[in-house]
């Protein structure tokens, strides 16, 4: 236990671990499928699948031979710079395995990245600023995704201000219903609600309406099945984009291999990250090309976005995924 002990202490001293309220006291030392073991050899099944990252499993072989090869080849050129071949072949799968009218990406390296691009992006295709959000959501960390979080839990005043034009729907929480009905007898007044939101809480300058398809942090809120057809033939009537958030929901943890297929609507923008690669760092903003178009010279950029490493190893991650249909396992264990 020296050795686990010392590891601890020097984490203790030289991470920023302030924003959590406990680490657990574990080395991971190595980790295969489910299971993580301590640097002692002590095993432990990983029920949190490293925040919903490691799909596939941790170190699943094909992957990490995938990124292995790639890296014995070039490990990073800029993407923005160079055309690299697995980058445009994950952009491409990408486009193949999303929704149809969703066709060019953005490669980043987070979530919150993802999610910014499809902010800045909804913003210059449409000219508009405003942005409607849902109350329980969480869309990350940095300052522009924290403004379209709704939860003040995470987002601080002591960290304010935050971006202006954002206003907040009631989430579609059958369980704890805004407006104290009963589903379906309420007739999807949650979704309706969005109207008047449009109505009476924004001055109409709404680029884009954000949403988890199934919302994780503010409770595992999974939607009526009508509840995003509703919404989205009222953005429709007014102009405004659909952003889908699927860092989460996304790559199979629902059932299909992203979140929103539930609901037989298709997004204008959606932001993809965590699940991708199985672990390794890189997010994706697909979008239509018209509105992937919309980007100017100097409007948007990233270093280290679309590692050709990340790349690989989230192409034959795909490939595991559709291969040995994990989408259709989780949801035979659902009814289990």
């Amino acid at each position: 236990m020296k050795k686990t002990d010392e590891i601890i202490a020097k984490g203790n001293k030289h991470l920023i671990t302030s924003m959590v309220s406990k680490i657990e006291p574990v080395v991971v030392g190595e980790a295969s499928g489910a299971i993580i073991k301590d640097i002692t050899g002590k095993e432990y099944i990983d029920c949190f699948s490293g925040i919903s990252v490691v799909n596939a499993g941790h170190c699943h072989p094909e992957v990490v031979e995938a990124a292995i090869n790639q890296a014995k080849k070039l490990v990073h050129a800029c993407t923005y710079v160079y055309y690299i071949p697995t980058v445009v072949e994950l952009a491409a799968k990408l486009a193949e395995i999303t929704p149809p009218r969703l066709q060019k990406t953005f490669f980043g390296n987070s979530g919150a990245e993802a999610i910014e691009c499809a902010l800045k992006l909804a913003r210059k295709f449409t000219k508009k600023y405003e942005f409607i959000a849902l109350m329980c959501s969480f869309h990350g960390r940095s300052i522009g995704t924290l403004s379209v979080t709704g939860q003040a839990g995470r987002k601080k005043y002591d960290m304010g201000p935050y971006l202006s034009g954002v206003a907040f729907a009631p989430p579609p929480y059958c369980y704890r219903c805004f407006f104290e009905k009963t589903y379906p007898e309420c007739d999807l007044l949650c979704a309706r609600s969005i109207r008047n939101i449009i109505d009476f809480c924004t001055s109409k300058g709404i680029a884009a309406f954000i949403a988890e398809p199934v919302m994780g942090e503010g409770g595992i809120i999974v939607p009526p099945p009508e509840y995003f057809k509703v919404v989205k033939e009222i953005l429709d009537e007014y102009g405004i984009l659909f952003i889908a958030d699927e860092v989460q929901s996304g790559f199979g943890r629902t059932g299909k291999l992203f979140a929103v297929e539930h609901y037989g609507v298709e997004p204008d923008i959606m932001a993809l990250a965590k699940g991708i690669a199985d672990g390794f760092p890189i997010s994706a903003c697909i979008t239509r090309e018209d509105i992937g178009n919309s980007f100017e010279p100097g409007d948007h950029l990233s270093t280290f976005g679309g590692n050709p490493v990340s790349a690989a190893a989230a192409l034959a991650n795909i490939k595991i995924m559709l291969r040995d249909k994990l989408p259709e396992q989780a949801a035979k264990k659902e009814s289990i």
